[in-house]
């Protein structure tokens, strides 16, 4: 199945080897259009859906589609068709497939396996981004996991409310973590967190991994770090007694977050000394961007103000260069979340409230929060998987 690679970074669509750079509304259509293809939609339904809180008129839509026509016109398999007196979709045909002989090479498959086990253990989203596109032409395959954590990393909330390529659990699990980073109500998914934990709804490496690390930050977020702390022991035993070294930095990571929240500053220096010692030896593009933040938080809380900024800043341009969209849209809602509780007459609470609202409308997390909701809650209520 032909598939379009979506930077927002750059407003850049990928096919294969190739690029179009687009503007930002015509990106937005494009993304819009590309998640629903098949379906058809009205001019005054993209205008509420793209053009979020804005107010033009009917025939912004025919211009962009025009302009996008124009720009995606060496793509013939992507096609925006005119439904007449409605409005546009957009249907993807196959393109000619190469009969490449790496398909069948399995030294050639696992050495592509083996760059995108690299490419994210580096934390290079980007990178991973950027190797798949190149799927067709270099003749290879991307196994299910790699597919789903591709449209992971893009933030491609709507690709995973609607897909049907990916097992129900395995699906609900990505959903949970997208909905962490989208929505500001820490409360409301920590209880999902939890009452998750509580049935064993996961894999037994999803709910480890939830146990010893993500529901631990998420009670920092939720304003209950000593509850975090309490269990720093237990997650220490297990990432040691499993040897889950892949896990030493991000668990570091979250106890440095956790102290933060805290008020505990001497903690917090020890635990960022202990990064800076491990970010030395293996310089993580995902870990180095979220450090950058916790320290940009840290100095905040010294009243060096221009440095924190500049670590902020530097932390969070990292993140998005990196093309791991949940984690930079997460970093923005903890440095606010941060700024409210620690310190919310600074004066770069209004800068980064600005930020964090902004992002909301370019991903429409608005829109997509109610529905992401309704299908959780769903699930949590109708025991959608069999435990195993």
């Amino acid at each position: 199945m032909a598939q379009l690679i979506f930077d927002p970074a750059g407003y850049t669509v990928n096919d294969g080897t190739e690029s179009v750079e687009l503007l930002a509304k015509e990106f937005a259509l494009l993304q819009f259009l590309y998640e629903r293809r098949g379906q058809a939609f009205s001019r005054e339904q993209l205008l509420d859906r793209v053009w979020v809180l804005e107010y033009p008129v009917e025939r912004t839509v025919d211009d962009h589609i025009y302009r996008l026509r124009k720009k995606l016109r060496r793509w013939p398999h992507v096609k925006i068709n005119t439904i007449r007196g409605y409005g546009y979709s957009l249907i993807m045909a196959e393109p000619k497939a190469l009969d490449n002989p790496s398909m069948r090479d399995e030294e050639i498959q696992n050495a592509v396996r083996g760059l995108f086990e690299k490419y994210h253990l580096l934390g290079q989203g980007k990178s991973i981004v950027a190797l798949a596109s190149q799927r067709e032409v270099l003749g290879f395959e991307i196994n299910a996991y790699f597919r789903s954590y591709i449209r992971f990393i893009q933030a491609d909330i709507g690709w995973f409310l609607e897909t049907d390529e990916v097992q129900p659990r395995e699906r609900f699990y990505w959903l949970l973590l997208l909905y962490w980073a989208a929505t500001p109500d820490s409360d409301r998914v920590l209880d999902y967190c939890e009452e998750v934990l509580r049935q064993g709804l996961m894999t037994p490496e999803q709910h480890r991994e939830m146990e010893i690390l993500n529901i631990l930050e998420l009670y920092a977020d939720a304003g209950k770090p000593k509850k975090a702390i309490e269990r720093f022991d237990h997650t220490g035993r297990v990432v040691e007694q499993d040897g889950l070294t892949g896990f030493v930095m991000p668990v570091a990571l979250m106890e440095m977050y956790v102290h933060l929240v805290a008020g505990s500053w001497e903690e917090a220096d020890q635990t960022a000394a202990r990064l800076e010692r491990l970010l030395e030896k293996e310089p993580y593009i995902r870990e180095i961007g979220r450090f950058r933040v916790f320290k940009g938080l840290r100095l905040l809380t010294k009243g060096q103000e221009r440095e924190a900024e500049e670590s902020l800043d530097e932390g969070l341009e990292i993140l998005s260069m990196s093309q791991h969209l949940p984690l930079y849209l997460g970093a923005i809602k903890q440095i606010n979340l941060f700024l409210r509780r620690c310190d919310p007459e600074n004066s770069l609470a209004r800068k980064y409230a600005y930020l964090f609202e902004s992002v909301q409308k370019e991903f429409h997390l608005s829109t997509l929060r109610p529905v992401m909701e309704k299908y959780i809650s769903e699930f949590l209520g109708a025991g959608m998987v069999e435990k195993e």
